[in-house]
C-alpha cells in the first residue's frame, strides 16, 4: 500500500461512513464460552399426556425414561487485522494517524459490517420458518407478507416480545410508501414521515443495507432468545516501537460466532425471493404411519426421525421416498436448493 508524502497535509482525515452494529441488540448471550471452544447444550424432551386410569398398577400410564438431545456449538470465526504507523511517516504527515484511534475506526468501518453480515447469514441459514416468493414485494403486498410471517411465528408459540424485523433497505423503502403501514401509528406519521424506525405488528423494525442481507432475502424476523452469539475475544492493542519497527504496531483479534438453538429454530423466519428451498409440504398416512414429502425442482431433502434438527445433525438422511414412523418418533425435514445460498425452513410431523 502506498504512503503519500507531500509538503503539507491537512489536519483532517476524510473518514468513510460507518454505522453502529445492527444486530448486537438482538443477539443472544445466554451461554458462557469462557474457557471453552465448544459448548454442549442439552434440550430435555417432553412427554404426551393421557387419561388417568382409576384402577390397576399403571394409573398414570407406562413410564418412559425422559430423553434429551444435545446440540454442540463450536466457535469458528477467529479473525484479526494489523497495521503499522512508521514514526517517520507519521512525522511527515503531521501525526494524523493515531494508531489507537485508527484501530477503533477500522473496527467500526470493517469489522462491524462483517459481524452483522455473518450473523444475518447464520441466522437465516438456520431458519425454522420461511417462504420463497419470486414476485417482488410492492406497497400493496409488503404488509401482508410481514403480518403473515408474524402469524406463523405466533402459531409456532414464539413469544411476541423481543422480536425484530431485519428488512432489506430497498424493501423498507417500499414500506414507507405503503398506505396500510403509514396508517399504523408506531410506524406511520410519527415515525416513517420523519425517517425514524418504529414497529410493525408488534415487532421492532431495523432496516439493513441491501449488501448486508443474505442474497435473495427480503426480510428476516428473529426472536432474540432463539440464537446464541458469543463474542469470546475482542482484543485491540497498540505496541509502541516493538522490535524491528520504529513506530506503532496495532493489532486486533476477535473470536466470535452465531448459532440458532435447535429447539428454537421457529424463532427465525425468512422471507426470500430466491436462494433457498420452500417449506417442505408433508402428507401423512395415519394408517400406515408414513410421511411423504412433495418434490420441489432442484431440491434435495434431508430428514431426521428423532426430533433433532436435520440441519445440524450429522446423522441426517437424504429423503428418497415415503418414511415410516414408529410410535413417539418426530420427522423433521428441510430442503437444499441446488446453487442456493441458504438452507430452507423445517417442516415437522409427529407419529
Amino acid at each position: 500500500m502506498s504512503i503519500n508524502l507531500t509538503t503539507k497535509f491537512s489536519d483532517k482525515i476524510d473518514e468513510r461512513f460507518s454505522i453502529r452494529s445492527l444486530t448486537d441488540a438482538y443477539a443472544g448471550h445466554n451461554y458462557d464460552f469462557d474457557g471453552a471452544k465448544t459448548v454442549k447444550i442439552y434440550s430435555v424432551d417432553s412427554v404426551p399426556t393421557r387419561v388417568y386410569t382409576r384402577s390397576g398398577m399403571n394409573r398414570y400410564g407406562n413410564p418412559v425414561e425422559l430423553g434429551d438431545t444435545v446440540q454442540e456449538l463450536q466457535l469458528t470465526q477467529d479473525r484479526a487485522f494489523t497495521f503499522t504507523v512508521d514514526r517517520g511517516n507519521a512525522s511527515d504527515q503531521m501525526n494524523l494517524k493515531h494508531a489507537a484511534q485508527r484501530l477503533r475506526v477500522n473496527w467500526d468501518e470493517v469489522v462491524t459490517p462483517e459481524i452483522d453480515r455473518y450473523r444475518l447469514k447464520a441466522w437465516a441459514d438456520r431458519c425454522g420458518l420461511g417462504t420463497v416468493r419470486a414476485a417482488a414485494l410492492d406497497k400493496t403486498s409488503v404488509l401482508e407478507a410481514i403480518v403473515a410471517a408474524g402469524s406463523e411465528m405466533s402459531n409456532a408459540l414464539v413469544p411476541l416480545d423481543n422480536r425484530v424485523l431485519f428488512i432489506r433497505q430497498s424493501v423498507y423503502t417500499i414500506c414507507k410508501l405503503a398506505d396500510e403501514i403509514m396508517a399504523i401509528e408506531s410506524l406511520g406519521e410519527k415515525s416513517i414521515a420523519r425517517g425514524i424506525v418504529g414497529m410493525i405488528d408488534g415487532t421492532h423494525v431495523v432496516p439493513v443495507p441491501d449488501s448486508w442481507m443474505p442474497a435473495g432475502v427480503n426480510f428476516i424476523i428473529k426472536y432474540r432468545g432463539a440464537s446464541v452469539d458469543p463474542m469470546k475475544l475482542k482484543s485491540l492493542r497498540v505496541h509502541s516501537c516493538p522490535p524491528g519497527i520504529d513506530g506503532d504496531l496495532a493489532e486486533c483479534r476477535y473470536y466470535y460466532d452465531a448459532f440458532v438453538l435447535d429447539k428454537k429454530v421457529c424463532g427465525v423466519y425468512v422471507h426470500a425471493k430466491s436462494g433457498m428451498a420452500n417449506m417442505p409440504a408433508l402428507t401423512y398416512d395415519a394408517t400406515a404411519h408414513k410421511v411423504t414429502v412433495a418434490s420441489q425442482d432442484n431440491v434435495t431433502f434431508y430428514y431426521t426421525k428423532d426430533g433433532s434438527d436435520p440441519k445440524t445433525n450429522p446423522a441426517k438422511t437424504a429423503y428418497s421416498g415415503a418414511v415410516t414412523l414408529a410410535e413417539g418418533e418426530v420427522f423433521r425435514v428441510y430442503g437444499e436448493l441446488a446453487g442456493g445460498t441458504l438452507k430452507g425452513p423445517i417442516a415437522e410431523m409427529k407419529y
